[in-house]
C-alpha cells in the first residue's frame, strides 16, 4: 500500500510539472503563436519553443536564443545522422555524400547564427537564409535509404526549413 501511495505522489508531481511546462504565460504564448503561424508547421515550431523556453514571460531575445541554439543542434545531429548512413551506403552513396556536404554548410551557417546572436548582430542572422536554403536544395531526397521505407532526409530537410524560417522571423523581431 505504501508503494502505491509513493508512486501516486511521484506521478502527481510529474504530471503537475508537465502541465505547468505545457502552458506558457499569455504574452509568451502570443509570441510563440505569432512566430509559428508564419512557418509551414505550427505544431513543430510551437513544441520546439515550448519545450526549450525556460523563462516566462520570454522576451524576443530569449526566443531567438532557443531558435538559433536548436537550429544549430539539429543541423549537427542531422550531419552526424547522414554520416552514419554513409557507413553502410550502397547505390545511394553519391546522394548521401551530397547531403553530408549540404549539411556541413547548414551546420556552419547555423553555428554562425549562434555566434551572431551572442555578439548581438541580430540582423546578420538574416544573411544565412540564402546559404542554408541553397544547401538544403543540394540534399535531394529522391532516393531510397537502406533500412527506411521513406527517405528520412525528407523530414530532416523539412524541419531545417522550418528552423530557418523561425530564425528569420525572430531575427526580424529582435533587430527591429
Amino acid at each position: 500500500m505504501k508503494m502505491h501511495h509513493i508512486l501516486s505522489i511521484v506521478l502527481a508531481i510529474i504530471l503537475a510539472s508537465s502541465v505547468a511546462e505545457a502552458f506558457l504565460d499569455e504574452k509568451t504564448q502570443q509570441r510563440v503563436n505569432g512566430i509559428c503561424k508564419q512557418t509551414m508547421d505550427t505544431r513543430f515550431c510551437s513544441s520546439l519553443l515550448i519545450k526549450n523556453l525556460n523563462t516566462f514571460p520570454a522576451s524576443n531575445k530569449e526566443i531567438m536564443n532557443v531558435t538559433v541554439s536548436e537550429a544549430e543542434r539539429f543541423a549537427a545531429n542531422t550531419y552526424f545522422f547522414i554520416s552514419t548512413l554513409l557507413r553502410n551506403a550502397g547505390d545511394e552513396r553519391p546522394d548521401l555524400q551530397a547531403c553530408a556536404e549540404a549539411y556541413a554548410i547548414v551546420n556552419s551557417a547555423f553555428t554562425k547564427a549562434v555566434t551572431f546572436f551572442k555578439q548581438a548582430y541580430y540582423s546578420k542572422i538574416v544573411n544565412i537564409e540564402k546559404k542554408v536554403s541553397m544547401a538544403v536544395d543540394i540534399c535531394k531526397t529522391d532516393f531510397n535509404v537502406l533500412g527506411y521505407q521513406i527517405n528520412p532526409l525528407i523530414e530532416k530537410n523539412r524541419q531545417t526549413k522550418i528552423l530557418l524560417s523561425m530564425e528569420q522571423i525572430v531575427s526580424h523581431m529582435v533587430s527591429s
